[in-house]
């Protein structure tokens, strides 16, 4: 369990695990080898090809610079910046 607060992240994977954290981003757009070693750490669960972070995986979250600010945010106002960001993508 330990392993997967303490294992380095490159910037990319970092990228790729907030992205998870914050659900703006589909699973098949994220690149398959930072996934496999989010999963591989039990940072992310994959179910039916959607990925949500472990018990772990949001532990680690927790402790990642500007997280926790991004955690106070309520449900409703997390729910409009996820909507306008994944907008904004596709665009």
């Amino acid at each position: 369990m330990g392993r997967g607060l303490k294992a380095p992240l490159s910037p990319h994977e970092e990228v790729t695990f907030r992205r998870i954290a914050l659900g703006i981003s589909k699973a098949k757009l994220l690149p398959a080898r930072d996934v496999a070693y989010l999963v591989r750490l039990r940072l992310v669960d994959e179910n039916e090809g959607r990925l949500k972070l472990s018990d772990l995986g949001r532990e680690r979250y927790q402790g990642l610079p500007n997280a926790t600010a991004l955690s106070k945010i309520k449900d409703e106002a997390a729910d409009v910046l996820r909507r306008h960001i994944l907008h904004a993508r596709d665009c």
